[in-house]
């Protein structure tokens, strides 16, 4: 597939080091690589059905996004980086040759100041590995294709074109059913919102995102739904008239004894709340990293949840046990079975096969 976002890529975020990069080139002198959308939706969701994951730390996986849709995951997190002024990382390389000789030279990758990257930890980024690469331009040019324009020729040759008030997602099977997409802020929140906004335009003219309305204090369904995680821009999300993007609410209030009033404030700024296990069980937490839930355990999760859902606000829980998988399976299933919207999970094959 040719990206869409081509023209806009190349006028608005100029260029930098691809994979392989040469120590004292000027990194200004470089465009950014596109790289090919080499899948359809039909190929990654046919006779997939959508189930209730949160692909973990996404992009560490063979093929970002793409992993995460073929197993049927409703949910995908994304961790991303801006540097304002640049930046740039130089690693020492030693090669040995087949004569067992050694030699060593540096590296230097170029990070544009107009480009957001992906990555777990800032040592492990790739100038190659951009938001617009791995996301943002394969889900856009899945919803151009399962987006259409309909037109019915009469005897006359007369088009009428359908008037379609439903957009669809990028699940083949349930196309009514959003994608919920997350953005773990990792650099400064306010900086990182400014410049992921321009890459989200085209994704609002085409009505392709859920939204807020403060005005009419109404929410507008999409086929994708944006979260903002980790640094959160609070202050200029709350000031967006119309909000496209979701700030990640604090589970840990959605208890009783919280205001009324102040949770529905949040309901207004979130879609799901998430929170670490250890933040919801508080003295609990030791037990539960070796052994299944109790029933304390659980109802105290349930709490959670249930008043999570009074406010239509989904729920996310992270910081489990991943080892041993006893333990993690048992987890999962209690979480599924209590109400957990979205189950935090690392193994997408795996827990594809338990649900």
């Amino acid at each position: 597939m040719i990206s869409i976002f081509r023209q806009r890529q190349t006028q608005q975020c100029p260029s930098f080091m691809s994979e392989s990069t040469f120590l004292g080139s000027n990194s200004n002198s470089y465009e950014t690589p596109i790289l090919p959308v080499n899948y359809t939706v039909e190929d990654l969701t046919r006779d997939v059905y959508v189930k209730p994951l949160h692909s973990h730390n996404d992009y560490w996986r063979t093929r970002p996004l793409f992993d995460a849709m073929s197993v049927g995951a409703v949910s995908v997190e994304s961790d991303i980086w801006y540097f304002p002024n640049g930046y740039e990382m130089t690693r020492t390389v030693t090669e040995t040759s087949s004569s067992g000789k050694s030699k060593s030279r540096n590296i230097t990758s170029y990070f544009k100041n107009n480009e957001i990257y992906v990555g777990h930890s800032q040592i492990f980024l790739e100038p190659i590995k951009t938001l617009f690469n791995l996301y943002l331009n394969p889900l856009f040019q899945f919803l151009q294709y399962v987006n259409p324009e309909f037109a019915y020729i009469d005897g006359n040759n007369i088009r009428h074109t359908d008037e379609v008030n439903t957009k669809n997602s990028v699940y083949y099977n349930s196309p009514e059913v959003p994608m919920y997409f997350w953005f773990d802020f990792k650099t400064e929140a306010e900086a990182t919102y400014e410049a992921l906004l321009p890459l989200l335009q085209p994704f609002i003219d085409n009505n392709y995102l859920a939204y807020y309305d403060t005005k009419t204090d109404t929410f507008h369904p999409g086929p994708l739904i944006l979260t903002i995680t980790g640094n959160l821009p609070t202050d200029k999300v709350k000031s967006e008239p119309i909000r496209y993007t979701f700030l990640d609410g604090p589970l840990q209030k959605f208890k009783s004894g919280t205001d009324s009033n102040e949770l529905e404030q949040l309901a207004k700024l979130s879609k799901v709340a998430s929170a670490s296990l250890e933040e919801l069980l508080g003295d609990e937490y030791e037990t539960s990293q070796k052994a299944e839930f109790t029933a304390l355990q659980k109802k105290i999760l349930k709490e959670y949840f249930d008043t999570a859902h009074k406010y239509s606000v989904k729920t996310r829980i992270w910081g489990d046990v991943t080892w041993p998988e006893r333990v993690r399976d048992s987890h999962l299933k209690d979480m599924f079975e209590l109400g957990c919207d979205l189950l935090n999970v690392d193994d997408l094959n795996h827990a594809k096969s338990m649900f």
